[in-house]
């Protein structure tokens, strides 16, 4: 389980805020891989997750192969390749990255509210193999405002900005922000 400083009541309540502001754009983010089904299902389950649950509840509400695409199309260096779709795994990859895109956001627009103007980068989980982009932003400080006003820049809408500051810096970032130690 990811471990989320300040995951409260009210962080919950400005996730949940700002999960809707994105839901009623013109433009929510939703994963590629995702069926007809599963795009339905997703928003319903995000909102269960911000508002009680975590990214190990949210990964278990999507692993329905129905949810799903059979295959996705991916570029290798020998042109474009198919590859199958692990329900389970796609399930908690999802579930884990917007849980955390949704954590930061919302703590970030609470950190503004209470009046702060700066955060730091935390890594909330372990991973497997570190990425370099991500570790270069590991326990410095940034101004709240330009992480909140970076959500999702480098991906969505497609193409985004892939060298833009965000955090998390995209898909399977395992990086958040909390209080930056100055105000704590």
């Amino acid at each position: 389980m990811y471990k989320f400083e300040e995951l409260d009541d009210i962080t919950r309540k400005w996730m949940l805020e700002e999960f809707h502001i994105e839901e009623n754009s013109n433009a929510p983010y939703r994963s590629s891989r995702l069926s007809e089904r599963g795009l339905k299902i997703f928003p319903k389950e995000m909102e269960k997750a911000i508002i009680e649950g975590n990214e190990e509840s949210l990964s278990k509400a999507l692993m329905n192969p129905d949810y799903w695409n059979p295959s996705e199309s991916y570029m290798s260096k020998n042109g474009i390749r198919s590859r199958a779709i692990n329900p389970n795994s796609a399930a908690q990859f999802l579930a884990r990255t917007e849980f955390i895109i949704w954590f930061t956001r919302g703590f970030a627009r609470r950190l503004i509210e209470e009046g702060e103007t700066l955060c730091q980068v935390i890594r909330v989980a372990p991973a497997d193999e570190p990425r370099g982009e991500c570790r270069s932003h590991e326990n410095k400080i940034y101004k709240i405002l330009d992480i909140y006003n970076a959500h999702r820049v480098r991906y969505w809408p497609h193409p985004g900005k892939p060298d833009a500051l965000s955090i998390p810096t995209g898909t399977n970032c395992h990086h958040s922000i909390r209080r930056s130690p100055k105000s704590q």
